[in-house]
């Protein structure tokens, strides 16, 4: 009101001049004191006193209007800028907003939003409890770890994360334990700690669709900026890593086969050295018990003690030969073979080495058809399947069944179609052991699977049985149950149908052919050498014996033109049984040679022929074989 007044005096000079004394007057009286007392006022004074109050005060009333009426103009042009300016930033805004949106539905990584101020809160408190260590807290209370994660809320979920969980809409994804399984706590538990310390974490951990298939995914997330103190919008990237981790699973696994397989490859080299020094140790042995078989024709119990030592010698030499073909390094001898007599020898091999809380019970019949197959081969086959049941009843002991008879397997005997129609040796091995369940009855024909602990097994005995199997044309089955045993039954096709040959008599040379030759015998093992010719002599031959491969090549420069054989071992110190034979070729061209050999990695049967080898004969050598293969190399 007072401003009113101001400028109303201010402005009487724009009155007609017959108003300004009164008006002036009532300035001046509102300007001065009270006790100064104006004179009246005549017409010339006023003009004057007019005059000289627009002069000073006006002037300057008028010059504080003008600020004011410019900062009035500068107050609302700033206003309208301001405007324009929130117009604009809201508008950029809006655009942000729109393109983020963008970016985040058509993201192929599938993107989250998740709202963690619960749990922000909950950690919180937890501060002000004097709780530093979340790490321990959380191991010590696994129950607080999970309802920490029970508060997690999905705010959004893009395209690509709906789909990676199979989720129709983001509403059917609101909350994180949905894809989150139990075990997988300690994993969330290292993201907290994560976002606590650093504002982001990235593990990898095990997740699951809305359906329950399992995911292995690569979970990043960071706290957005502005929300470091609520957690309210943290930022989610989920990668599906299933499949790599799939395949690095298995590059391991295929590691470990290479590692196992030069493992063997080393047994294998190993296996080679053993077994030629193991076949020229059961050389002397099997061959003094068959010349003692054959001169003591009237002493029948020492006759028995003799055929139980080659039985016995024999089976050595199977083993070795076990051993080679599971490394490679033998061929294997494919023929007709009665799995019934497979089967009693392995019984008869193992049933010494089993406990007496493990019975055998066998059902096998005297006379049946034959399978086509390597003997080594079967005797591996059943002996895996022999062993595992063993380590099944070792603690509680039981009873172990075999059970073979003859079937014929019609059209869709099996589902899967695995084997032909047609006639099969059947054979049942059941053990009344611990038993399986059915997860591991799946994976136990997997390379390398093992229930078994360190040191009892490597995972590739039912591996390598189901392997000959097949490559037999034959099949597998397994039924098993917990607590009840393990029942295994086999399937090998029938090449024919014909009784079991009479097992041969030792000791009947009637039927090995005889000869009065000389032989020129060479052999480094002196024991063996002694054996070999008193076999040779018995066989009617004149034998000459070497010890020495320079003695030997002396001996046929002497001899040349009356030894009509050579006999010489393949591997001798100085010089080999191949350089001696090249040696006396050099002599005589036409010599006739066998070579013997307790085990060679570069000769075997059959490229012997080919470098001019007329026989080869692996040790220990029985009487039988010797007799043949010399009568076979002189007469051919």
């Amino acid at each position: 009101m007072h401003l009113l007044q101001t400028l109303r005096h201010r402005f009487f000079l724009f009155l007609p001049p017959r108003h300004w004394g009164s008006h002036l007057r009532s300035a001046l009286c509102q300007r001065l004191p009270a006790a100064v007392a104006l004179p009246a006022l005549n017409p010339d004074l006023g003009k004057t006193a007019s005059f000289f109050y627009i002069s000073f005060s006006d002037i300057y009333t008028a010059a504080g209007l003008m600020t004011v009426a410019l900062l009035l103009l500068a107050l609302i042009v700033l206003n309208q800028r301001k405007k324009t300016i929130i117009s604009n930033t809201s508008k950029a805004l809006e655009e942000t907003e729109a393109r983020y949106r963008l970016l985040f539905e058509h993201s192929p990584v599938p993107l989250m939003e998740e709202d963690l101020s619960t749990v922000k809160t909950f950690l919180d408190q937890l501060k002000t409890q004097g709780i530093v260590d979340l790490n321990r807290y959380f191991a010590e209370n696994p129950e607080s770890l999970a309802r920490c994660a029970a508060m997690v809320r999905i705010i959004d979920a893009n395209r690509a994360a709906l789909k990676m969980y199979g989720a129709e809409n983001p509403g059917a994804l609101s909350q994180l334990t949905l894809v989150l399984p139990d075990d997988q706590n300690l994993h969330f538990k290292n993201e907290l700690l994560g976002l606590v310390k650093d504002g982001g974490s990235e593990i990898v951990l095990e997740n699951r669709t809305l359906s329950g298939s399992a995911l292995t995914v690569e979970r990043r997330s960071v706290i957005a900026a502005g929300f470091e103190q609520t957690w309210r919008k943290v930022f989610v990237t989920v990668i599906d890593i299933t499949e790599q981790v799939r395949l690095r699973n298995e590059n391991k696994s295929f590691e470990k086969q290479l590692q196992q397989t030069q493992k063997l490859e080393a047994i294998g080299s190993l296996a080679g050295g053993i077994a030629h020094d193991f076949n020229n140790i059961l050389a002397p042995i099997m061959g003094r018990a068959e010349l003692m078989l054959i001169e003591n024709t009237g002493n029948e119990p020492l006759r028995e003690h003799c055929r139980g030592i080659i039985d016995a010698a024999k089976r050595a030499r199977d083993l070795v030969k076990q051993i080679l073909t599971f490394s490679r390094q033998v061929d294997q001898e494919i023929k007709p073979v009665s799995l019934a007599d497979i089967v009693r020898e392995v019984v008869g091999l193992i049933r010494p080495t089993l406990p007496a809380t493990i019975e055998v019970e066998c059902n096998l019949p005297d006379r049946g058809p034959r399978v086509m197959a390597d003997s080594t081969q079967l005797h591996q086959v059943i002996m895996n399947l022999v062993t595992n049941a063993f380590h099944a009843m070792e603690d509680k002991g039981g009873c172990l069944r075999f059970h073979l008879e003859t079937v014929t397997l019609g059209v869709g005997e099996f589902n899967d179609l695995s084997i032909a129609p047609g006639l099969y040796q059947k054979l049942h091995i059941e053990d009344s052991g611990h038993g399986m369940d059915q997860a591991t009855i799946a994976k136990i024909f997997d390379p390398y699977f093992t229930t078994k602990p360190r040191g009892k097994g490597t995972g590739l005995g039912l591996a390598v049985v189901i392997g000959i199997l097949r490559g037999y044309g034959g099949e597998i089955r397994v039924q098993s149950e917990i607590g009840k045993g393990t029942l295994f039954t086999l399937y090998f096709p029938v090449v024919e149908l014909a009784a079991d040959q009479t097992p041969t008599e030792y000791g009947n040379l009637d039927p090995l052919p005889r000869g009065t030759e000389h032989i020129l015998l060479v052999d480094d093992e002196k024991s063996i050498a002694d054996v070999t010719t008193g076999m040779l002599v018995r066989l009617g031959y004149k034998v000459t014996v070497r010890i020495s491969s320079y003695d030997a090549l002396e001996a046929f420069r002497n001899l040349a033109d009356r030894i009509d054989l050579l006999i010489a071992d393949l591997t001798m110190p100085q010089m080999t049984g191949l350089q001696l034979y090249r040696e006396i070729r050099k002599i005589r061209p036409d010599i006739k040679v066998i070579i013997c050999t307790g085990f060679s990695e570069q000769l075997d049967s059959r490229n012997s022929k080919s470098i001019g080898i007329q026989g080869f004969l692996y040790k220990p050598v029985v009487m039988s074989d010797l007799a043949r293969c010399v009568r076979s190399v002189l007469d051919g």
